[in-house]
């Protein structure tokens, strides 16, 4: 019981202090860029049909990574 009662206790500690944690919207952006396609790669996705499945799952990643982006950082 007193173990759960001190688990409970640090878990409770973690949650409080990382929720007070500033937050910089300017800072976390710093290393997220959106992610650009050069047009030969562009291109190359055009004549592909249809895209294997790894990379339209790669594709996919990357589109909600730049969404993500654009609603977070502008």
């Amino acid at each position: 019981m007193k173990l759960m009662s001190a688990l409970f206790l640090i878990a409770t500690m973690i949650s409080l202090t990382a929720c007070s944690l500033p937050v910089s919207i300017d800072a976390d952006c710093a290393w997220a860029k959106p992610i650009r396609f050069s047009e030969l790669t562009k291109n190359w996705l055009s004549t592909l049909s249809p895209w294997p499945e790894p990379v339209r799952q790669d594709f996919e990643k990357i589109a909600k990574h730049n969404d993500k982006h654009r609603a977070f950082c502008g």
